[in-house]
Parts: structure tokens; sequence; C-alpha cells
């Protein structure tokens, strides 16, 4: 048989590749109404690339995420180095309020401590309800809820939603203060957010706060 009765064959049998595909090596596209056989070759290169478009986003958003985390990362350091060479009570937090505005854009903080030695600081505040409150943070807190009394540590306006809060602890576990971060954007600080970088910065914190609380 010659190529050009080949040809007049599958002209006049159109369906003959459909029902052959797999003994040539074929594949049908997934419209059959198209009539259009696709190569396993290019099947298979076509998943491929697919795949490759895939493992390539995930790669830029691994980058995205080791980026945001060097930030982190650098603005904690240098947290702790302005908290290392903070002499006073005045002084942590003036370095504090300074480095949460300057390298994390947070413009609303309240840091309120029961420490006999803090007494006569303003942030001094040991009632009952801020006690117990410290005392059940396991972890910091991210949402947009919080109680009277903290909310009551913030300006009217602008309308706060979004809140961390920090339990401020001693060398033994026990709670001597409470750190509360609060924002307007309701993204800021979310429930399902991780926490590892806060409960870091808390420790930094209670340990400048116990030194120099130790000094006075």
């Amino acid at each position: 048989m010659h190529s050009d009765e080949v040809l007049t064959y599958l002209e006049n049998h159109p369906d003959f590749l459909l029902h052959h595909a797999e003994q040539f090596g074929l594949r049908p596209a997934p419209a059959a109404q198209d009539r259009v056989v696709v190569s396993l070759a290019e099947r298979q290169m076509l998943e491929l690339k697919d795949k490759n478009r895939q493992l390539e986003a995930r790669l830029h958003q691994l980058i995205r995420h080791g980026e945001a985390n060097d930030r982190i990362i650098g603005c904690a350091h240098r947290m702790s180095l302005a908290l290392q060479l903070a002499a006073t009570l005045p002084d942590v937090i003036a370095a504090l309020e300074k480095c949460f505005h300057e390298d994390f854009g947070i413009n609303r903080l309240a840091i309120r401590l029961w420490h006999p030695n803090a007494e006569a600081n303003p942030c001094y505040n040991a009632r009952h309800e801020v006690l117990a409150l410290a005392r059940n943070l396991s972890a910091p807190y991210c949402g947009p809820y919080v109680n009277d009394e903290v909310l009551g540590w913030f300006p009217p306006m602008p309308v706060l939603q979004s809140f961390s809060q920090i339990a401020l602890q001693d060398a033994t576990g026990a709670a001597f203060g409470i750190l509360v971060l609060a924002s307007d954007d309701p993204q800021r600080f979310t429930f399902d957010m991780h926490t590892h970088y806060l409960a870091q910065m808390g420790q930094l914190i209670s340990a400048a706060l116990t030194r120099v609380l130790g000094k006075a």
C-alpha cells in the first residue's frame, strides 16, 4: 500500500487513530469532539511543564517568606541591642516604643507591670484582672479581642481592630507584667498567625525589664 492510499484511507476513516491511539503511542486530547490526538510524549511534556510552574510558584513563596523572616530577625536584633543599652525602666519603655514604631510600624503599645520596683512608674498596674490575664497567657495571643481594661489603655481613636498580648515573665516563669500591641488593621494580628517571633521578643523584653527592675 502506498502512502497516498494510507492518507486516503485515514481521510475516509477519521476515527481510525482514535480507536488505535494506544497502539501507536498516541493519546486522545480531553475534548473528544475535536478529534485531536496528542502524542504520549507531548502529554508528558505538558504535565512536566505544569508541575514546574507549580514548583516555581512554591519556590517564590518560600523566598518571600524567607525575606520576611530576615526582616523580622533584623528588627528583633536591633531591639535587642537597644534593650541592652537601656539602663532604667523609662529607658526600656522608650526603646521599645521607638523600635516598634520605626522597625515594625506599630504605634500603639502598652506595658503594665506589677513588679514592686515599678510602683513609681505610670505603667504600674496590679489589678486582679490584669494579673489573671497575663498568667493565663501560655503563648502570645493574637486576634481582635481584648477586655475593657486593656482597651482602656489606648486612646479611643483610631479604632483598634487587632491585638497581640504577650506575658512578661521572670526567670522562674512567673508573670510580672504584660505587653499589648495594637493596630487599626484587622489583619495585623490574626488568630492563625505564627507567634514564634512574638514569644522570643517577649523573652528579650522580659530579660531587659528584669535587669533594670532588679537595680531599682
